[in-house]
């Protein structure tokens, strides 16, 4: 779980293996990590510089030896957090720089996790309500809880609120800021559309889910337009 977390923030699978043994052994060697990870040492030489370079791992030299040093886990956080607020500051520019044909609508297609987490970091980056067909609790099967349980807390904190029509006995993701109504099985269909802002996303569900996106003004109204007169209609 830690692993996945420290991959989640931009280490590689090996930078991860390397600073968790790292932690846990203290100041140590390369053999010693080579060792205790099974990570060729050659490897672990490469992963220990990359750690170095951004100040996650620090060294010293006794009787012509090299040990490794971790710095304290909350070096990571500051880290990205100083690339974050970099990127914050220099937004107005690339945001210049980002040019599109606002008359058409554009269109991308996500494969699997990293699609659903596009989707609910642009729901909370909008901070807009939304609504949607086939609703369900499927967002489940495809994230790590940690990542949903910060979705909904963000949702709380802007109150980001959602009307959703569900099929009859499917499981739904209940929260407080969703309102729910049922429609018959007869219209069970293997995906979800929920639309928001300007945009229009559609989760097609498989092994491997697709969510395709749709950014345009014009066709997310037809849409809230249209989700509008069912939710009037449905009991």
């Amino acid at each position: 779980m830690v692993k996945e977390l420290l991959q989640e923030a931009g280490l590689s699978r090996g930078e991860s293996e390397v600073y968790l043994i790292l932690l846990k052994l203290g100041e140590t060697s390369a053999t010693q990590v080579a060792k205790h990870t099974k990570i060729a040492r050659p490897n672990v030489y490469d992963y220990l510089n990359k750690l170095k370079e951004r100040g996650f791992v620090s060294f010293v030299n006794k009787n012509g030896k090299t040990y490794y040093i971790p710095s304290p886990p909350q070096r990571i956080v500051d880290y990205f957090e100083e690339k974050r607020d970099r990127l914050k500051d220099n937004l107005e520019t690339l945001n210049k720089l980002y040019v599109t044909k606002r008359d058409a609508p554009i269109v991308e297609i996500f494969e699997g996790e990293q699609g659903f987490k596009f989707l609910i970091n642009d729901i909370i980056t909008t901070k807009k309500d939304f609504v949607g067909w086939g609703g369900s609790d499927k967002l489940k099967e495809y994230l790590p809880k940690h990542i949903i349980e910060r979705y909904l807390n963000l949702r709380k904190k802007y109150n980001i609120r959602a009307k959703l029509l569900y099929v009859e006995k499917e499981s739904i993701l209940k929260t407080p800021l969703t309102e729910f109504k049922s429609i018959p099985q007869t219209y069970t269909c293997p995906s979800t559309t929920l639309t928001y802002a300007d945009c229009v996303a559609t989760i097609i569900y498989s092994n491997i889910p697709i969510i395709i996106f749709i950014k345009n003004k014009e066709v997310a109204e037809s849409y809230q337009n249209h989700f509008k007169l069912l939710w009037k209609k449905v009991e």
